[in-house]
Formats: C-alpha cells, sequence, structure tokens
C-alpha cells in the first residue's frame, strides 16, 4: 500500500543540541550517487570536518512508486548502503553510522504526478545529532556588528555560515542558526535597508554558475534571492530588502580553489548595509 506523507521537521535545537538532516537523491532505478548528491555528501563532510566524532548518523531510503514492493524495499536498501559507503570512506566512523533503513515505496512526500515529483521520493536521507554550542564564545553578533558605529552605508558583512550544497540554491542545513540571527537583526532595527549579495565558487571567469535545480545561469543571483525569500517569507517588508548576484568576481579565494573548505567560503553570501 501506498501512503503520503510530508516531512515536517527540517531542524530544531535546544541548548547544545541540535538535530538536522537533509537528502540527497537518486536517478531512476539507480543507487549510485549523482554528481550533485555526491557535492552535497562532500560539503556536509566539510563542514562537519570538526565535528565528526561527536556525530549520530541515521539514514532512512526511499523509491517513489515505479515497481513491486519487493524490488523497492532492496533498491531503498541499497541506496542506503550507497550513501553508508561512500560516508565512511571519507572517513565517518562506522560507529557514527546509529541507524540505516531501507522503507521501499512506503513514505512519498508527493502525488509522483511529475518526474520532478517521482525524483523527490527517490532519496535517501541523512539525518545527524551532534553536541556543541551553537554559536562560538567571543563570537561578535550580527546584531552587535550592525549596532557598530564603523559600519554605515556601503559596509558589506559576510555571513560566513549561510553556505550553499554545492552547484545548488539549497541552504547547508547548518545555515539556520545564521539566517535566523540575520531575521532578528531585520526585526532589531526597523530601519535597516539590506541588498542581500551572492556569490558562487569554482568558475574561471567572472560569470554566473549553472543553478543546478533550474537550468539556468544565475546561480549567485538564485542564492541571495533565498535569503531574500526567507526573510520577506518571516514578514520583513520586501521594500527593505534587494538582492544582486556577482558571480566568481569576488571570490575570497582564487580560482581554482584548492579545497572544499575554500569552495563552501566562495559560496557565500554577504549584506550590503543600504541605510539604517
Amino acid at each position: 500500500m501506498k501512503t503520503i506523507c510530508i516531512s515536517l521537521a527540517l531542524f530544531f535545537a535546544c541548548g547544545g543540541y541540535s538535530q538536522q538532516l537533509f537528502s540527497v537523491h537518486f536517478d531512476f532505478n539507480k543507487d549510485q550517487l549523482t554528481t550533485v548528491a555526491r557535492l552535497q555528501l562532500d560539503s556536509f563532510l566539510t563542514v562537519q570536518k570538526d565535528n565528526r566524532d561527536s556525530l549520530t548518523i541515521h539514514l532512512n531510503g526511499y523509491c517513489d512508486p515505479s515497481g513491486s514492493d519487493d524490488y523497492n524495499n532492496r533498491l531503498s536498501k541499497k541506496r542506503v548502503s550507497t550513501v553508508k559507503n561512500y560516508l565512511l570512506s571519507q572517513g565517518i566512523q562506522p560507529a557514527s553510522i546509529a541507524s540505516e533503513t531501507g522503507h521501499g515505496e512506503k513514505i512519498q512526500l508527493n502525488e509522483n504526478t511529475t518526474e520532478e515529483e517521482r525524483l523527490a521520493n527517490r532519496r535517501v536521507q541523512i539525518s545527524f545529532s551532534k553536541f556543541g554550542p551553537s554559536q562560538p564564545t567571543g563570537t561578535i553578533s550580527l546584531k552587535d556588528k550592525i549596532a557598530d558605529s564603523a559600519t554605515k552605508a556601503g559596509t558589506n558583512i559576510v555571513l560566513r555560515n549561510i553556505n550553499f550544497f554545492g552547484g545548488m540554491r539549497r541552504f547547508l542545513p547548518e545555515s539556520t542558526p545564521m539566517l535566523e540571527e540575520l531575521l532578528e537583526a531585520m526585526r532589531a532595527y526597523p530601519k535597516l535597508i539590506i541588498r542581500v549579495e551572492g556569490h558562487i565558487c569554482c568558475e574561471q571567469a567572472d560569470d554566473d554558475g549553472l543553478d543546478g535545480e533550474t537550468g539556468q545561469y544565475n546561480l549567485s543571483a538564485a542564492r541571495a534571492r533565498a535569503v531574500t525569500d526567507y526573510l520577506v517569507e518571516n514578514n520583513i517588508a520586501a521594500n527593505r530588502v534587494s538582492y544582486k548576484g556577482f558571480g566568481h568576481s569576488t571570490p575570497l579565494f582564487p580560482w581554482p580553489e584548492k579545497t572544499e573548505d575554500e569552495r563552501i567560503q566562495n559560496r557565500r553570501v554577504e549584506i550590503k548595509i543600504i541605510s539604517k
């Protein structure tokens, strides 16, 4: 029997404990990682490089409803094994994998009426938790940076904890605290007007990158718009926030980036203070 279920919780935090999740997707009838899925996992591993010993990871695999229940049960388990083996090959310890479950086609996110919807259901969900402070001791908050008399119209502030999966406008799970901090700052300073500025990695020229989800060459603008949409969806007036993409014209690290950490930092968002 096929059931429809919408995933509700993407992030929650309590004290120093947080649980987060993201999904990687698979081609039809395949259990190999796609290029995009590999980029997602690489980004996750880089962000968690200092927390790997404290991670607890749960892997849950799913299929679209094509094929028999028995076949999809086996395929979902193979997809879980693929993700597990990749994580282990990149240094995650076996003890960190707390569970690995194939659910076949039992839990669907949508009605599977389009190929895009079916792709969304061909997934392995990586749920992970860790212990640790959400913000290092001594870190200056965004509100304090904005309040500083040195921060004036024209000042740029790098939002270093807002980062993205490679080739995508989707936020890395650990972007949530900084997004919430930005939202809090916009609420605390109702006269503050900003421009959100997006940047990408891995391009030799200044051109913008390919958005792997839409097929358009506007990735930096799409990332800036993702932050803008987050603010507007949380009741920040649209006339207080604009956005612009800068492609690879102003990287923090020059092309070719030498490490995944450099690539993540180039895939960034800044805010420019327009007025305060």
